[in-house]
This record gives structure tokens, sequence and C-alpha cells, in this order.
């Protein structure tokens, strides 16, 4: 099948590109001075950017002595070290390994260019400080390589950390012009709707040109990344001796450089099907960052111009790379969930309206669907830009990629070395201030992986899109549509729990396990802004439950659940979800999330308490096999 006919635009596919970095000398003491800076970050290619000096003796926002509490007191280490999955490797692999990272690194500078103008020489005025011995510089730097940039959340508040003065993140960051404003963007598109499959395409750069919008696809706004990154995918495939894993780098390095969307839709097709690869690379491609697209598309007038020309607006994409070795005993473990995909589908609420990106009509067909158990070595970009979580696990492609459209193929991938790192102690403490003691015996952090397992399959299921077809999470408005499909795939895991126990793959004591594991893990550290999807949805839920009696939780209270009142509150939430998604309707979507989003006594007394526990939000990355 030639897709380059099938699809209008989108000639290049684009790729959640990388920008990780770790830290390098931090002592408990504090960050007294940084080795190698530069080492970790090669500024490649030259961003036009106005030459602020981003950098004096005033230019940073926070204080030295906050930065010290922050790295020093409120940051968790995620150590990317698997030293025996590594020794495992043959040297075929392990040589592949250290091309694959340096592909991954030819990313970094993408993401900081998607994020901000600013980002590049930000970093480097920061880092050309912290050479010079300033200790304020060195500390900011770290807080730059946490968020990836110049902004982040701390999940502490409802409003963001800003490294400096006088300097903020743009709604459309700068995949758009930054003093692009919401308005500006409809009148133009209303007015040159010729333009708009270009520009509310999700992996274009849109620029002014005089008077006019530029759509630069990223292919071309990031050809030297792509082409370096391409280049080091190339040298992987000769080392690795794996060759169905060689065959989806030879055709990820020609998807990166091509015009062709077929090559990257057969990337996407052969990454997704890979079963027994010992390595994982991934080049991951989401649009939670993209503020701008979703408000555009919430416009009536717009929305009706681009429906009658047939237009279907995407967000845009940021890129994020993750390398790692897959744990084989292990993922054919998880293997068996597939076999129980096309029963979960039939389970979706009103699933006879809408195509499912696993429903089929052969029940002897193969679905096509993977789940891999990872160790990392290497995050980057999106992927290691912790504003203030880290991604646990995923499944890509998402909806609008054409691997999807077509039933070519998803992959699952479980990060073993994110779900393993928590503070027992701190736990013990919460389950103490905020769960009845009777069901204590109930949290369970393995709980937590099963629960996870059922929420990146159940973004498998459901609409793909509208019942119109357009994108279900542009139409939905700035926000809204991110926010939705958390909460489908979050409610759909507790639908796909009561059925597994059900066929007793869990036992009646494991279901209730994740039950009370993801009530107290949807506990609030902060009110959340509607930027903040993850977050977002777990105020939902908890409000949508206890309205419902599964969840009991009051004011100066502790939370205890009812498991038997679970299932069919977990329907009855799905069934909303969905019809939702269906409506493709901005204001309706804005009605139901600002519903269940309100924030009350109760979750202003977990949060107060969450807060007393010593909490830390800030998520630094170690990669030390990552060189």
């Amino acid at each position: 099948m030639n897709i380059t006919k099938t699809f209008a635009y989108n000639k290049v596919t684009n790729f959640k590109s990388n920008s990780s970095k770790q830290t390098a000398s931090q002592t408990q003491a504090g960050l007294k001075k940084l080795k190698s800076i530069d080492e970790y970050l090669e500024l490649t290619g030259k961003l036009k950017i106005s030459q602020v000096n981003f950098f004096s003796s005033k230019s940073i926002a926070i204080p030295e002595s906050k930065l010290d509490n922050i790295i020093n007191n409120q940051s968790v280490q995620y150590v990317l070290k698997p030293q025996e999955a590594y020794k495992q490797l043959d040297d075929g692999n392990k040589k592949a390994l250290i091309h694959l990272v340096k592909a991954a690194k030819a990313f970094d500078t993408v993401f900081l260019k998607q994020d901000c103008s600013c980002n590049i020489e930000a970093r480097k005025q920061l880092q050309q400080a912290a050479e010079k011995g300033d200790t304020h510089a060195q500390k900011a730097l770290v807080l730059f390589d946490i968020f990836k940039g110049i902004e982040g959340n701390d999940g502490l508040s409802d409003k963001p950390v800003r490294l400096f003065k006088n300097k903020k993140l743009a709604p459309g960051k700068n995949v758009y012009p930054e003093d692009l404003s919401k308005q500006e963007l409809i009148d133009y598109l209303k007015n040159n709707i010729e333009q708009a499959s270009a520009i509310l395409g999700n992996n274009t750069v849109v620029k002014r040109n005089g008077k006019k919008l530029e759509a630069i696809p990223y292919n071309v706004e990031y050809a030297a990344e792509y082409n370096k990154a391409a280049k080091e995918l190339l040298l992987a495939a000769k080392e690795t001796t794996h060759k169905g894993f060689a065959d989806y780098l030879k055709m990820q390095a020609q998807a990166l450089v091509s015009d062709d969307p077929e090559f990257s839709y057969k990337a996407d097709q052969m990454w997704a099907n890979l079963k027994d690869s010992p390595l994982e690379f991934t080049i991951g491609r989401e649009s939670y960052a993209d503020g701008l697209s979703g408000a555009v598309v919430a416009d009536k007038e717009l929305a009706q111009k681009l429906k009658e020309n047939n237009i279907v607006a995407k967000a845009k994409d940021f890129v994020g790379v993750r390398v790692g070795i897959v744990d084989l005993p292990a993922s054919e473990k998880l293997a068996e969930y597939e076999g129980f995909l096309k029963d979960l589908s039939l389970l979706m609420p009103m699933n006879e309206r809408y195509k499912q990106s696993i429903d089929m009509t052969n029940p002897g067909e193969k679905i096509p669907q993977t789940l891999a158990d990872v160790d990392l070595i290497y995050l980057s970009g999106d992927y290691a830009s912790c504003r203030p979580g880290i991604t646990l696990a995923q499944n890509l492609p998402n909806d609008d990629k054409f691997s999807v459209m077509l039933n070519s193929g998803r992959r699952n991938v479980f990060h073993k070395q994110v779900r393993r790192t928590e503070d027992p102690e701190r736990r013990k403490k919460i389950l103490n201030a905020l769960v009845e003691i009777d069901q204590h015996k109930w949290y369970n952090k393995e709980a937590d992986h099963w629960f996870t397992i059922g929420h990146e399959l159940s973004h498998s299921l459901g609409p793909m899109s509208t019942l119109e077809g357009n994108d279900k999470k542009a139409s939905l408005g700035q926000g809204m549509g991110d926010i939705i499909e958390e909460n489908k795939a979050d409610i759909g895991s507790l639908v796909a729990t009561n059925y597994l126990q059900n066929i007793d793959k869990y036992t009646e004591e494991q279901a209730n396990q994740i039950y009370l594991t993801w009530a107290v893990r949807q506990l609030p550290l902060s009110k959340p802004d509607l930027t903040q999807a993850h977050r977002f949805r777990e105020v939902m839920q908890l409000n949508y439950f206890i309205e419902r009696g599964a969840i009991n939780f009051k004011e100066n209270g502790k939370l205890s659940i009812d498991p038997k009142k679970f299932p069919q509150v977990a329907n009855d939430m799905l069934k909303d979800i969905i019809q939702v998604q269906l409506d493709g309707d901005a204001k309706k979507a804005k009605a139901f999330v600002e519903k269940y989003g309100k924030w009350t006594p109760a979750l202003e007394y977990a949060s107060n308490t969450l807060k007393g526990l010593s909490p830390k939000p800030y998520k630094i990355i170690v990669a030390p096999l990552a060189g």
C-alpha cells in the first residue's frame, strides 16, 4: 500500500526527540562544582534567537538557598544502571548501545528548540558561568537539566517554576511563533484555510514569514539533528546481532531523512512488532506540551471550516528518546495480556459505534500489540523533561499515527527502574496519615504495576476519533483532550481489573490491592491546573468515586474503599468519558472536566497532609552507562 497516496499531508514523521543530560558531581553537602558540563549536551546546529543575556547576578529567579533545598532535600535520583542486564549482552549489542545513545543525544537539541527559543542560549550561559565557579549558576543548571528547559512544575503548587525572571514558556512552546496568540491563529486559519492542514499537522514547526505563517516539516527544521541520529542508527544496525532490530533501525534511519511518510509508517510498524529484540530504541512522539492547537480548534467557526475541507487538526508532537535493554523473560510474562485485549475491547461502552485500534471482526486475526519490560539506559528530550514526573510506561504510537490508523501495531514499554524507585518510609507515613488502618493490607507496590499494564493497554481501547472522524484530543480543546484520554486509560484499567478477576487471572485480594493502591496514588500533592493532564484526571477520578460511594474520604478523615462498588462506578465513568470523546465537543468536555475537577476541602486536607511528609517531587536522572 502506498501510504503517500493514502494520506495527503504529514510528509514527515515527527519523532519525539530526546534531551537527556545527567547532573555530574552532586554531593550530600551540596553542589559545589560540576565536572565536564559540556560533555553531556552537544549543541549542534545554529538557532536564530535574539542574543539575550540571561545570566547575570540577578537573572536567576530562584534564590541559591532554595536551589540548595531542591537538590539536597526535594529531589530523588533515578539511576539507570542495569549492570546485570548489560553484562548479559553480547559484544555486538554492547557496541550497538553506544551508537543508540549517541543517536538519542543527537535529539537533545531538537527538544530544547521545540520547547523554547531561548533554551540553548540560556543553557550555554549557565554553563559558562558554572565553569567559572559560580555556585548559583551550577545549581540552576541542575534544575535546567531536570526540566530540560527554563520552566517546569514542582508538583507542590499549581504555578510553574521558572528559572529566569521575565521569561516563560508560550502556550504553543516554540513549535508556533512564541508571540502568536490564540485569536491571531484562529483568524489566520479562517482566512487561509488551505494552509490549515500543514499548520495544524503534528509534525510541523510554524514560523512567521512576513505577514504569513509557514509550516516547516520537522525533518527540514531539524535536519542536522535528524541526519546525525540517522547515521548513528545505521552504525548501531551494523553492530547488533538481532536481525529484526537491525532492520528496524535501518528503516528508522531512512524515515528520519526522507520526505516519504511510508518510511515512518514502516518504521513504526517494525518497532511495534519487535518480539525478542534484546535492545529497545524508541523515538516517541506525544503532544501533551502543545497548549495552542487544541485551543484554536475549539473555535466553532474554525472547526466547521476544517470539517468542510476535510482537514483533521492534530496537536504538535514533542520528541523524546528511550534506550534500554529488554528483559526478555519478564516480557514473555507480560505477553499473556495480549490475549485479553479482544475481550476487553468488547467491554468498552458503546463499542458498536466506533473503531478501536485493536477491534477485529475476524476472531482468528492476531492482535498487533506487544509488551516489553525494559531496563533503561538513557532517556532524553520529552521523556527526560521531569516537570515534575517521569513516565512509568507508554503505549505507542498514538492514534493519529499511520501504523495505528492502518492497524499495523502498537508497543507497550514498561520502565523497570522507574516503578522500583520508591521511598518505603514515606509511603508508610502516607498510609498511617491518610488511609484506614484495616485497609493498609491492600496497599501493594506490585499492584501499581498491574494497574499500569491495564492503563497502557486501555490506550488501545475506546474510540480512535470523534464520531465525525476528527482528532479526539485536538477537538476537545486546550488540555481537555489529554485529560480525557488519560482519564479513559485509568478507568479502563479498573474495568479490566474486574474482568481479569472474573476469569481468575487476579484473585479477589489482588483486585482489592489494585483498587486501594490506585486510590491512594490519586491523592493530590497540590491543586493541579488544566495543563497537568495526569494530575487533573486524578482529582476528577477521586471526586467521581467519592460521589458514588466507591471511595470514602472526607476532610480530616482517612481514605477507605468499597471494592464491591468499584466495577459499576468504573463502568459508569468510562461510559461518560467515551461519550465525551465521541461527541468531540470542546464545551461539553470542559463542563465534564470542571464538574469532577473541583478542588474540595477533603482534597485540600490530603494535599496539606502530603506536603507535610517530606515530598521529593524533583526527579534527577543519572545514566552512568550512557557515557
